[in-house]
């Protein structure tokens, strides 16, 4: 497990949950708290980077 969603800035990105399940789609600095507080384990870079969390 990595850092924090929330130390991205200014940035445009997709947060996959588990693989399938795309939960916000934006800019990191205007998404809400909770995707913030995300850890991610797994980023691919790229005009819009994604952002992998897994949670059970």
């Amino acid at each position: 497990m990595y850092r924090k969603i929330g130390d991205f800035r200014k940035m445009d990105i997709q947060v996959i949950l588990n693989d399938k399940e795309l939960i916000y789609e934006g800019i990191v600095d205007d998404a809400p708290i909770d995707i913030k507080e995300l850890h991610y384990t797994k980023v691919e870079l790229g005009k819009v980077t994604k952002i992998y969390v897994y949670k059970d």
